[in-house]
């Protein structure tokens, strides 16, 4: 097995810039970019200008790997670095209002924009330039390898359960992007993807699929599924693919465009799951918007009625809202979906 890790000899800002087109930013194992607020941003952009240390980035040797590839280097660690770099450069934002050169405090570049710093203090634009990034790149032939590394480096910056189990390696990664790529998720869904959140939703509905049952979809249940399955093939999930993707086109003729009864992923699991029990079913084509929209009138009407005299409440609406602080436990599932069956049946 070959590992190993080498320092780049030019890893200055502008040159790094030259190279973006050779560098990919978004492998498999990546998080996705442009999750750093526009403070986070003006703060690096500072701290180089200010001449304060910058963590290391990993690059990918891809040359090495693989002599046919387009790019030279994958981004292991340093995406958002790097694309707040490349986005402060082409304009993207300017520098923080607070900014202070510390070589000179009389120097007024707060605010600016990198054309303006040119213009203005050629000398800071020319040192931000020639700032030099600790940049290692691994050569190794093992991508595994490469995703166990992407892991460890972001301990130290959380990853969520998403993001985590997109670097486990397998199938069932490239299945959930592939099914979080679905209509359903890009157009109806009213959930952010800023950090795989579609993917997470994509996760539970083939683990439900596959199981053919409502089960728990707590993270230790869904990463075990994961890791079970890293070496399987992907043909042995096609029939529960095929099954998700069916279940989806069908939601997708009923729900509206970024659709606010699903703008929660229990609620997108509790749908999931009662069409797919009403496939074949008399009481399917009782499956409308309007009929769906009724039962969250109706548990709003409920909670006020509550309020008022709890005894004159509906218990299983009133559990059906307690037990949305578990979605992903089994008891809590399966209890809300007969209610919302019972429900939609009537």
């Amino acid at each position: 097995m070959k590992f190993n890790v080498y320092e780049l000899k030019n890893s200055s800002v502008l040159y790094l810039y030259a190279q973006r087109s050779k560098i990919l930013i978004n492998p498999d194992y990546q998080r996705m970019g442009d999750i750093w607020t526009l403070d986070k941003k003006q703060l690096l952009i500072d701290t180089i200008i200010n001449n304060f240390d910058v963590p290391k980035i990993y690059f990918h040797d891809l040359l090495d790997y693989n002599k046919k590839s387009k790019h030279e280097f994958a981004i292991v660690d340093g995406r958002q670095r790097l694309e707040a770099i490349w986005g402060f450069i082409n304009g993207d934002f300017a520098l923080a209002d607070d900014f202070e050169y510390l070589r000179n405090t009389k120097i007024k570049a707060a605010g600016l924009t990198y054309a303006e710093l040119a213009s203005d203090y050629p000398q800071i634009k020319q040192l931000f330039d020639s700032s030099s990034l600790s940049v290692h790149s691994i050569q190794t032939d093992d991508l595994e390898l490469i995703e166990e590394m992407f892991s460890r480096l972001n301990e130290a910056v959380p990853l969520n359960a998403a993001e985590k189990r997109n670097a486990f390696g397998g199938p069932l990664p490239k299945i959930c992007r592939e099914i979080s790529g679905h209509q359903f998720f890009t157009k109806n869904l009213k959930i952010s993807d800023k950090r795989y959140q579609h993917r997470d939703v994509a996760a539970k509905l083939l683990f439900l699929t596959f199981k053919d049952d409502v089960a728990d979809t707590k993270k230790i249940y869904l990463d075990n599924f994961f890791r079970e399955n890293k070496s399987a093939f992907e043909s042995h999930f096609s029939s529960a693919v095929k099954k998700v993707k069916e279940t989806l086109a069908e939601m997708q003729d009923v729900f509206v465009a970024k659709d606010k009864l699903l703008k929660s992923s229990g609620m997108v699991v509790l749908y999931f799951l009662l069409f797919r029990d009403a496939y074949g079913q008399s009481w399917r084509k009782k499956l409308t918007r309007s009929k769906m929209n009724d039962f969250e009138t109706r548990r709003i009407k409920n909670r006020k009625s509550a309020e008022l005299d709890i005894t004159k409440a509906d218990y299983d609406l009133l559990e059906f809202d307690r037990l949305t602080q578990t979605p992903n436990d089994q008891y809590a599932i399966r209890f809300r979906l007969d209610v919302l069956k019972k429900f939609i049946q009537s």
